[in-house]
């Protein structure tokens, strides 16, 4: 139900004002209720006059719809938007689309691209450009530019990507997006995230998580160390992802952030007074 009508109701200027609505205000008045119902009726003001400059009526029953339970992930969501604003037009130019419809397209679409979008920009996106920045701040000698890069690159990157979703989904319709989530394109694409995602955490793991073992064998007027000799030299790096997984596997078994420092700071602090711990 792609939008292709050559006559529009809604200018480009009132589209580009929705787009930066949603992302701009989208996560500023969560509620159990409805988590992002208020952002979804906060993007449809600058296009609602337009589908229905004369009828307070209609404008109050799009407003009252779009404001329904609706909780996506706001850069990849934002195609929803378009999407819905697209069947609104369409509404409003006499084509037959129930409420129902554009309501159930929502629903069925913010799952997915919840999902990949999660997956995507906060466990690849995001730790790769920390990485870049937090190393760029380090090379540097403690200079503030790694984290002005990162918002800059942050802040084009969320902005350019939103609004092209955005208008993708509103030129796209719903046949385009429901034919590139059967064609089974969403899978691949969360997989291969996944696996790009595990690459990137096991990285970060060897650049910034330090352990190291303190324990010698001395034979004989010789020396063995553990840490170089056999974890160095075997497996390196064991220690720092043993304490990571460890670290996941009590998030796992719903262990709050303040124990597991805790723990930790035991953990460092027995090990280091027995001399366990380098």
């Amino acid at each position: 139900m792609a939008n292709n009508n050559k006559e529009k109701l809604i200018p480009k200027k009132a589209l580009f004002r929705a787009a930066m609505i949603w992302e701009t205000w989208v996560q500023t008045c969560y509620n159990y209720e409805r988590m992002m119902g208020m952002a979804c009726a906060h993007t449809f003001l600058p296009v609602v006059k337009y589908l229905y400059p004369n009828d307070k009526a209609k404008q109050t029953d799009l407003m009252t719809r779009e404001m329904e339970f609706f909780n996506v992930h706001p850069e990849f969501g934002s195609c929803i938007l378009g999407l819905a604003i697209s069947l609104e037009e369409e509404k409003a130019m006499g084509k037959d689309i129930p409420n129902e419809f554009i309501t159930n397209i929502k629903t069925s679409l913010m799952g997915p691209l919840a999902g990949v979008g999660d997956t995507i920009w906060q466990g690849v996106l995001i730790p790769i450009l920390l990485a870049l920045c937090i190393d760029v701040t380090l090379s540097g000698g403690g200079n503030i530019w790694g984290a002005v890069v990162y918002g800059i690159l942050m802040f084009l990157i969320t902005y350019i990507f939103s609004y092209a979703n955005f208008m993708f989904g509103y030129h796209a319709g719903s046949d385009a997006i429901m034919d590139f989530l059967e064609k089974g394109i969403l899978n691949k694409l969360l997989k291969g995230a996944s696996i790009m995602g595990c690459m990137v955490m096991g990285g970060l793991i060897v650049n910034y998580v330090k352990l190291k073992c303190g324990l010698t064998i001395t034979t004989s007027g010789a020396v063995f160390s553990l840490q170089e000799s056999l974890f160095d030299a075997v497996l390196p790096n064991i220690l720092p992802l043993c304490l990571t997984m460890g670290v996941y596997g009590l998030m796992q078994k719903k262990w709050t952030s303040v124990k597991i420092i805790l723990l930790m700071v035991a953990i460092g602090v027995v090990g280091g007074f027995f001399n366990i711990l380098a």
